[in-house]
């Protein structure tokens, strides 16, 4: 009789712990630009038709890190620490007359770390040093 407890018991406490994640989604992954760029930028913009070193479109490459984060930041698509003001966002839920990437939406959790990082001060945690982010002389003013 005891072990018809026990088991009662334990049922009772494994479904209370189960309740408690019911209804809540905590996005664990990490907001730095070593995970966005390699697990979403790159799967989704840097394809063979886009922004990677093969087609380079608007004469972006998002294909690795450490150019990505030059790229991005360096020609004001992220400003670190403006979320409002950073054209990547604004691509991202295609606010305007664009939307990136264009074929396929990025899900709001992915768009909402992405703005995470910048609102963190889009810090660069990629190989090596920061990149030198010197913008493009046609690039002067875009974002402001």
């Amino acid at each position: 009789m005891n072990r018809t407890k026990g088991r009662g018991a334990l049922l009772l406490v494994l479904a209370s712990v189960a309740g408690v994640g019911c209804g809540t989604q905590n996005d664990t992954r990490p907001a730095k630009w070593s995970y966005i760029s390699t697990a979403i930028v790159q799967p989704s913009c840097a394809t063979a038709n886009c922004h990677s070193n093969l087609s380079q479109r608007s004469g972006v490459k998002l294909d690795e890190i450490n150019e990505g984060y030059a790229q991005l930041v360096g020609r004001y698509f992220v400003l670190p620490g403006d979320v409002p003001n950073s054209a990547l966002v604004a691509l991202l839920k295609g606010q305007g007359s664009r939307r990136m990437p264009p074929d396929s939406p990025l899900p709001q959790d992915d768009i909402d770390l992405i703005s995470t990082w910048i609102g963190n001060g889009a810090p660069y945690d990629g190989p090596g040093t920061r990149p030198a982010v010197v913008p493009a002389a046609s690039d002067a003013g875009m974002g402001n």
